[in-house]
């Protein structure tokens, strides 16, 4: 299988971003991730620089947050809902997460072991508006982590 690129921002404790592209083997394929068919991350993840050829190594210990993106720039004068207006339709457990920054999200993560036994887990955020697509969770970033609810499709 052939990997292609898919675009990330790198959240880093204390505040710094770093934007590039992370090779994937599922492509494009967002949801292919969310549902664990890729594994975790490495515990060194390589982003290739948005402009040029350069290559990032970041540790995984250094980062609060991989977000898979649609864009780099996003837009500054859109407020991006963190919260479900109402029980989400998606499949998974339903969480409220704090960072030991201070942020606060909700989203819903593939309700499954790996959540437990992995430093991280897959978050689908719940605005579909927002520049995010994805998030990758590192679970030693938290402060919390509250289930709000379960939704199952037997």
């Amino acid at each position: 299988m052939q990997k292609s690129a898919v675009k990330v921002v790198a959240h880093l404790h204390g505040g710094k971003l770093v934007k590039g592209f992370l090779k994937s083997a599922a492509g494009d394929d967002l949801e292919a991730l969310f549902r664990h068919k890729l594994g975790t991350l490495e515990s060194e993840i390589r982003i290739h620089g948005q402009e040029s050829s350069e290559t990032i190594k970041l540790g995984v210990e250094s980062l609060k947050a991989l977000f898979f993106v649609k864009s780099f720039e996003g837009s500054s004068d859109y407020s991006e809902v963190k919260f479900f207006q109402s029980n989400p339709t998606v499949d998974g457990l339903w969480v409220q997460i704090k960072f030991l920054d201070g942020e606060v999200t909700e989203g819903v993560l593939h309700n499954s072991v790996r959540y437990l036994l992995d430093a991280g887990f897959f978050l689908k955020p719940p605005d579909p508006l927002s520049n995010n697509r994805l998030v990758y969770v590192l679970k030693k970033s938290l402060a919390e982590f509250r289930v709000l609810g379960v939704r199952s499709n037997y």
